[in-house]
């Protein structure tokens, strides 16, 4: 009997060491492919003069590793100084100040080493370089080792890398969607019309829509824009712009017998309804926005008691309402993509009952003008944006290419356009604001693509657009149809 307790013993012994010796060898294995075999990079390297060399066999530090976080099977987020890693298998290299963006294309596999052993590790080695500022110092080749002067011999040693196929095009990316929306096309054919059929003078509240080349046009065909109605003649044509307007406004303009026709983009006008609805049920309204836009005048003043102007996440912490109270959020339609969900999230974390608009209340075309520009704008070394400085979509167009690290410009004509800023610069994106008409984009693509820029025009389809068939306002259909029956009797 304790001759069979020994041997089970040693059985025991026996398989607790080959059990501690298979786990040296497995973290063993595992440390050594991780962070010590990593593959090279697939795609061009190249020498950044701001930061140093991409190195792909890096040197780990502890600090690193401890900042790989939210890890899972297809790739992970991981934020160090200017280094972005995404999800989209794709990891992109900035200099925040001008020019260098460059992409390399990764397929992750983290933490499954049966089908592939070979784990991207990369990270900046800055001591191959010590003149980080200087667009002509030597670097260490992070492929093989060896010495490479300058950026343009950096690419040229590795032209191997991608293929052998050494392609230096100069890239002109035309984004689309891009342009008019169907609310800007909608709202000025609304005054098109009206310009047409009356002989008189036609006036519009504000702007119809931001963009001043579309504007000035307009007023050289007559149209007539005011701020205050008070510059408006009883019984005369008012035509409210895109960017809705406030009951106040309809109230005075009834009192002065003035024809109304509202061209307020349908929209804009959901959310108006929303507001009127949702304070009359006794919520209260959360509108994120920019108090001083005109759109978001318009919609707080549906309900003013009840409704409460958020800006930024910071205000947000301001907000002080009871559990009980009922909630609803609603947005300016022309924000942030980005920005906004930032603000949403941090309002549902406060208020987890809050309530939204289930279809959102950023306009189809400012979303869609916003990620088709994200999918391209880090292969690129500048991003101009055709818009008016009055435009707010405009103006997100740059900013959201920015905050992604490539150098935005917002312009309104070719004619306005710093040419000195394309100095050293590949490739472009080029996109316009939903109130911007497409000749005025399509300029730039005439200069930009002969010489003395010669750049490679590509058309960038970024995102699938379904516009939307909207009706004239009903206030105008009413009108042509009133004076065609006018045109029938008469004829007859």
């Amino acid at each position: 009997m304790y001759g069979s307790i020994l041997i089970f013993l040693k059985q025991i012994n026996i398989i607790r060491s080959v059990f501690l010796n298979c786990l040296v060898i497995y973290f063993v294995y595992f440390f050594f492919f991780i962070f010590v075999k990593g593959k090279k990079v697939e795609h061009d390297a190249f020498h950044n003069p701001m930061y140093g060399m991409l190195n792909a066999r890096s040197n780990f530090s502890i600090p690193t590793i401890i900042k790989w976080k939210n890890i899972n099977k297809y790739g992970f987020i991981h934020k160090i100084g200017n280094y972005n890693y995404q999800k989209n298998n794709r990891i992109n290299i900035f200099r925040r100040s001008n020019s260098y963006t460059t992409n390399y294309k990764l397929k992750f596999n983290i933490f499954n080493i049966k089908k592939n052993k070979d784990i991207y590790f990369l990270s900046i080695n800055n001591n191959r370089n010590e003149k980080l500022n200087a667009t002509n110092c030597d670097g260490g080749c992070n492929m093989c080792n060896s010495q490479v002067n300058k950026q343009n011999n950096w690419k040229e040693h590795h032209s191997e890398i991608n293929d052998n196929k050494k392609n230096d095009d100069k890239i002109l990316y035309l984004i689309n969607p891009r342009g008019f929306c169907k609310g800007v096309s909608r709202a000025i054919e609304t005054v098109e019309k009206c310009l047409k059929i009356f002989k008189t003078n036609i006036y519009v509240k504000h702007k119809i829509v931001h963009n001043d080349i579309v504007c000035k046009d307009l007023e050289n065909k007559g149209a007539i824009f005011i701020e205050d109605l008070n510059e408006v003649p009883d019984g005369s044509i008012l035509i409210y712009s895109a960017h809705g307007i406030s009951p106040q406004i309809k109230e005075l303009a009834k009192k002065k017998k003035l024809i109304e026709i509202d061209a307020t983009c349908p929209l804009v006008n959901k959310v108006h309804v929303y507001v009127k609805i949702k304070a009359k049920e006794g919520y209260k309204i959360i509108l994120i926005g920019y108090k001083n836009h005109v759109e978001v005048i318009g919609t707080y003043n549906e309900a003013p008691d009840c409704t409460h102007i958020v800006e930024n996440v910071e205000q947000v912490n301001n907000l002080n309402f009871s559990e009980n109270q009922k909630l609803f959020c609603v947005t300016q339609t022309t924000l942030s993509v980005d920005d906004c969900a930032l603000i949403l999230n941090k309002l549902k974390e406060k208020y987890p009952n809050i309530e939204t608009i289930p279809s959102g209340s950023i306009c189809y075309a400012t979303t869609n003008r916003q990620r088709a520009l994200n999918k391209i704008c880090t292969e690129c070394d500048i991003t101009i944006v055709v818009g008016s400085q009055s435009s707010s979509n405009a103006k997100k167009l740059v900013y959201s290419s920015q905050i992604r690290n490539t150098d935005a410009i917002l312009v309104n004509t070719i004619n306005d356009l710093d040419f000195s800023v394309l100095k050293n610069v590949k490739n472009i994106a080029l996109t316009s604001a939903a109130s911007t008409p497409d000749e005025l984009t399509q300029q730039f693509v005439k200069v930009l693509t002969n010489p003395p820029y010669n750049y490679k025009l590509n058309i960038f389809n970024g995102v699938e657009e379904i516009v939307p068939k909207w009706k004239l306002p009903k206030e105008l259909i009413n009108i042509i149809k009133q004076k065609k029956a006018e045109e029938t009797q008469s004829s007859s």
